[in-house]
C-alpha cells in the first residue's frame, strides 16, 4: 500500500519564498583569507566607531560635510574593509550603504595598499585617529572617499573611554547600534516566538537553495563524484578550502578505486588513499620544521617509507598536480585543525566506502539517527552517527599527532572532530540528500534529513550571524534564546544576505521590514 508523506510542515518549507518574493540562489560572502595580527592600537579605533563614541552633534568629516550614522555595519573579521555594510548620510545627501575602513592614521590608507585593491570598492568612508596627511579625503583608483578624523568628534576625552573600554571582548561585546529590523519587530507586536518561526522558515529557504545547487551538479557528474568534492572541500576552513579544491580536481575517486581495489583489506586501502592525497598534497615532503631532518620517530619513518613508496609508483599518472607545502595557509591554523590531520581523516572514510558507495554511507549514517525524542537526544545521536563514519576504526597513529613526526597532542584527539562534523553535516551532507531525496521522490528520507537539521546546535558565530543579532534582537540573552538550531542560525545568514547585502538598499526601504509586517501565523 502506497503511504502517505508526511505534511509539509515536518519537511522544508517553501514559506520563506512565498512571503518574501526571493528567489535567488544561496548567496555566499566571497572566500576570504586570514586577516593579519592587527595592532591594538588599530582595533582600539574599530571599538570606537562599533560603539560610535562620537559626538553625534557635532560629527563632520574632514571636509567639512556633516555626518548622520544610522549603523557603523557589521564588524569584519576576515580580510577587506573593517565593517561591512554601514549606513550613513553626508550632508544633504541620502543615505547610502556600504563599507567602513578604519585606521590609526590617514597614511595607513596608501600604505596598506588600499588606494589600487578592488576588495575595497564598497568603502565609502575612511574612519582615522588622526590625519597624519592633511588631506580631507584619500583616493582609490579615479574615486575620492571621504574621511572621518575621530580625535576631535569624540564623545569624551580619548583616555577617559579607554579607561572604560575591553578592546580583547569586541566584537563580542558593544552594542552596534540596534537595526531598524529590531524596532520594525517589536512595532508590529512580534514577538520572540514569531521571529524564531520566520528563522526556521528563511533556515528551510537557505537549506533548499543549497539542495538546488547540489542538484544541479549531479546532472553533469555522478552523485559519488559530487559528494566526494563536497567532502574534500568541507575539510578545509575559509583559507585552505581552495587547495582542497585542487587536491579533489586532481585526485579523482576513480583514481582511489584503482590504487586500492575492492578485494584488499582496510588497512591497505586506507594506506593506498593516504598515499595518494598525502604526495598529491605535497606532505610527503614534510621535514622537521625546528631541524629540518627527517623524523627520527620510528614508526613515522615506517609510514613515511610505505606512502612515498606507492605514491611515487603512481604520481606520473598526476602530472598536472601542482601542490606542495606552501600552498597550504598554515598560518592562524590550530595545530589539531592542520590539513595533514584532516587528509588524514577524510581518507579512512574514502577508504572505507569508495567501492560501496559514498551517498549510501552517507543515507546509512542519516538513517540510524531517531526521528522522535527531545531534539537533545537527536542532536547526540547525529553526531555520533556522523563520528562513527568519520573516525571508526581509529587510526592510532594519528590519536595524537599533528604531523609526521612524534605525538604532540596532550591527549587523544578526533581528526576531523564535533564543531568540523556538524559544519559538513549542515553544508553538505544534508543538502546533497535532500537534493537526492527530492528528486527521487522520498518524503520520509527528506522529513528525516529535516529532523536532523532542526535538532543540531548552531555552528560557531561568525561576523554575519554576530551582526544579524544585533539587528533583529534587542540584546544577546534573548538572541542566544531563540537562535537555538542551525536551523535558525541559517535563516540569519540567509535574511543578511537576501537583504544586508542586496544592492544598495538602505534599511529604510528594506524589503524585510514589508514581510515583517505582511507575515502573520
Amino acid at each position: 500500500m502506497k503511504k502517505t508523506p508526511p505534511p509539509a510542515e515536518e519537511r522544508f518549507s517553501r514559506l520563506y519564498r512565498r512571503i518574501t518574493g526571493r528567489d535567488s540562489a544561496v548567496a555566499e560572502p566571497a572566500q576570504r583569507a586570514g586577516a593579519d595580527e592587527t595592532a591594538v592600537q588599530e582595533k582600539i579605533v574599530r571599538c570606537l566607531w562599533f560603539d560610535q563614541f562620537l559626538d553625534s552633534g557635532n560629527l563632520r568629516t574632514d571636509d567639512g560635510r556633516k555626518l548622520a550614522v544610522f549603523s557603523p555595519g557589521y564588524w569584519n573579521e576576515g580580510a577587506g574593509p573593517d565593517f561591512r555594510n554601514a549606513e550613513f548620510a553626508l550632508g544633504d545627501e541620502p543615505r547610502v550603504r556600504g563599507d567602513v575602513e578604519v585606521h590609526v592614521a590617514a597614511s595607513d590608507w596608501n600604505r596598506h595598499g588600499h588606494a589600487s585593491d578592488r576588495a575595497y570598492d564598497r568603502v565609502l568612508l575612511h574612519v582615522v585617529l588622526r590625519n597624519d596627511l592633511g588631506d580631507a579625503t584619500v583616493a582609490h583608483g579615479e574615486r575620492r572617499i571621504p574621511q572621518l578624523t575621530l580625535d576631535r568628534r569624540l564623545s569624551a576625552d580619548l583616555g577617559e573611554i579607554l579607561r572604560s573600554l575591553d578592546p580583547d571582548g569586541y566584537p563580542r561585546v558593544g552594542s552596534g547600534r540596534e537595526g531598524a529590523c529590531c524596532r520594525s519587530i517589536r512595532a508590529c507586536g512580534r514577538d520572540a516566538q514569531w521571529v524564531g518561526r520566520f528563522l526556521d522558515i528563511a533556515g528551510d529557504e537557505r537549506m533548499l537553495r543549497k539542495a538546488e545547487r547540489f542538484a544541479a551538479l549531479t546532472e553533469q557528474s555522478t552523485p559519488d563524484d559530487v559528494l566526494y568534492d563536497a567532502l574534500m572541500e568541507g575539510m578545509g576552513y575559509t583559507a585552505n578550502r581552495r587547495p582542497f579544491r585542487i587536491l579533489a580536481r586532481g585526485i579523482r575517486p576513480a583514481a582511489l578505486r584503482k590504487l586500492a581495489p575492492a578485494d584488499g583489506d582496510f588497512r591497505e586501502r586506507l594506506l593506498a588513499v593516504q598515499a595518494l592525497l598525502f604526495g598529491a598534497a605535497g606532505f610527503l615532503e614534510a621535514r622537521d620544521a625546528r631541524t629540518g631532518e627527517e623524523s627520527s620517530d620510528r614508526d613515522t619513518a615506517d609510514y613515511l617509507k610505505a606512502l612515498r613508496a606507492k605514491w611515487e609508483a603512481s604520481k606520473t599518472d598526476f602530472p598536472a598536480l601542482a601542490l606542495d607545502r606552501a600552498s597550504w595557509s598554515l598560518r592562524r591554523t590550530r595545530p589539531a585543525n592542520h590539513p595533514i590531520r584532516r587528509i588524514a581523516g577524510i581518507s579512512a572514510f574514502l577508504a572505507a566506502n569508495l567501492h560501496t558507495g559514498l551517498c549510501r554511507a552517507m543515507m546509512c549514517a542519516v538513517e540510524g539517527i531517531p526521528t522522535g525524542g527531545p531534539e537533545s537526544r537527536r542532536c547526540a545521536r547525529t553526531l555520533r552517527s556522523f563520528h562513527q563514519a568519520f573516525e571508526e576504526p581509529p587510526q592510532e597513529y594519528w590519536v595524537r599527532r599533528t604531523g609526521f613526526g612524534a605525538a604532540s597532542l596532550p591527549r587523544p584527539t578526533a581528526l576531523i572532530g564535533s564543531a568540523r562534523t556538524t559544519d559538513v553535516i549542515v553544508n553538505v551532507v544534508v543538502p546533497f540528500l535532500l537534493a537526492l531525496s527530492r528528486g527521487g521522490e522520498q518524503p520520509r528520507v527528506e522529513q528525516r534529513l529535516h529532523n536532523v537539521y532542526s535538532s543540531l546546535r548552531p555552528l560557531s558565530d561568525n561576523s554575519i550571524t554576530r551582526y544579524m543579532k544585533t539587528r533583529l534582537f534587542q540584546d544577546e540573552r534573548g538572541a542566544d534564546e531563540v537562535v537555538r538550531s542551525t536551523r535558525r542560525q541559517q535563516g540569519l545568514m540567509q535574511i543578511f544576505h537576501d537583504y544586508c547585502e542586496s544592492g544598495s538598499t538602505t534599511c529604510e526601504s528594506c524589503g524585510f521590514l514589508s514581510a515583517v509586517e505582511a507575515w502573520v501565523e
